[in-house]
């Protein structure tokens, strides 16, 4: 199992037919960020909504009542399959400017999800372990030192 597989999540989706207002909803009941757009028969994922998508639109005077999540499936979704690591997921999300990336299975159905911030934890262990590892290499070169000038 890959780092990113160790990070993905379970991912609440929504149909595209789900208006903004209901999605809002979904996403505070569910205290997450964003629901993945997904029709129902296939898991196939057609897109994203996010908290700040939501921020934007209605800062923008878009109704939330009457607009549906279908309407942000306008640009390509950009997605990570199973088998990719730390690298091409923070490849994609600097070079793209998102913050999360749905996870595909080999059959580009929806298997989690990825945020920066599950990276950010990913990483922050890496330099965790690299900081104990360097530190315990150093107590053990100075114990070396210290019996060979006993």
């Amino acid at each position: 199992m890959n780092q990113i597989e160790l990070a993905a999540r379970e991912v609440e989706t929504v149909d595209p037919s789900c208006s903004l207002l209901e999605a809002a909803r979904r996403m505070a009941d569910q205290s997450v960020g964003c629901l993945v757009i997904t029709d129902a028969s296939s898991e196939v994922p057609l897109g994203i909504v996010t908290d700040r998508d939501l921020v934007m639109l209605m800062a923008r005077g878009v109704d939330p009542s009457t607009q549906t999540v279908a309407s942000l499936t306008t640009r390509e979704l950009e997605t990570l399959r199973a088998d990719e690591g730390l690298q091409q997921a923070t490849h994609k999300m600097r070079k793209h400017g998102v913050r999360r990336l749905p996870i595909l299975d080999v059959e580009g159905r929806l298997a989690g999800i990825v945020s920066m911030d599950d990276l950010m934890v990913l990483l922050g262990r890496g330099m965790a372990d690299l900081a104990l590892a360097v530190e315990g290499e150093l107590l053990h070169e100075r114990a070396v030192k210290k019996r060979g000038s006993d």
